[in-house]
């Protein structure tokens, strides 16, 4: 297949892309438990557990397994992959089930990696407005330098900035200034009079999240996208 339509991810990328996959839905449980067995290998186990079935795991040799519910089990897988050395031919096996696409094992300009195929680029957008109400947060410095630049503070009183605990700075799209909580739709989704099309108020200069959407047909499944 052509690198056109593929993405290249390192392997640290890769491990980092994962983990923004178990952060963005809900738990996941079958797929935990799919990769669970790639990842932790005879560590994991599934048993009965009063009728229905349940994850295990095994810290160390020489521990006994421990019963884990699902927010717990993928905590701790992403916690595995960023301290074991995993190869690319792993990776590219767990990036497969976790995205729902092919990818593959290989490497760009020496770096080992992961070439995953690029689901969407036939995506057009049917304006049914389902993914500015299944909101994503995200917001990086980019999009509040434009948005500074161009003196919109209607955008920017949207915007929270949060300090984290290891220094760095964090930003979060979309929150409401007048309750300090996420809105349950984009304050920026227009809708066409007496239709079901919708429309981006701030189109040309819409947060990054938002130009890149939808990823993956995975992705857009998640958020509800009709196409």
């Amino acid at each position: 297949m052509s690198q056109d339509l593929q993405t290249f991810l390192t392997l640290a990328q890769a491990i980092d892309a994962v983990a923004a996959d178990f952060g963005q839905y809900d738990p996941q449980p079958e797929l935990f438990r799919k990769i669970s067995t790639l990842i932790l290998g005879s560590d994991f186990k599934i048993c009965i557990l009063n009728g229905s079935e349940r994850a295990w795991i095994r810290r160390n040799n020489d521990q006994p397994f421990e019963l884990v519910n699902d927010t717990a089990l993928g905590f701790y897988l992403i916690h595995v992959l960023e301290t074991i050395k995993i190869d690319s031919a792993s990776m590219a096996q767990i990036c497969t089930q976790v995205f729902e696409t092919p990818a593959i094992p290989g490497e760009l300009e020496g770096e080992h990696g992961v070439w995953i195929e690029n689901q969407m680029n036939d995506f057009v957008c049917n304006r049914c407005g389902n993914c500015c109400r299944n909101l994503e947060n995200a917001c990086v410095r980019e999009d509040l330098q434009l948005w500074e630049s161009l003196g919109r503070s209607d955008i920017l009183s949207w915007v929270k900035k949060e300090q984290l605990d290891n220094g760095q700075v964090q930003y979060r799209a979309w929150i409401d200034p007048q309750t300090g909580q996420p809105a349950d739709s984009c304050p920026f989704l227009g809708q066409h009079p007496d239709t079901d099309l919708f429309y981006c108020t701030i189109h040309a200069i819409k947060p990054l999240v938002c130009r890149e959407y939808p990823y993956t047909k995975k992705h857009a499944k998640k958020t509800g996208c009709r196409k």
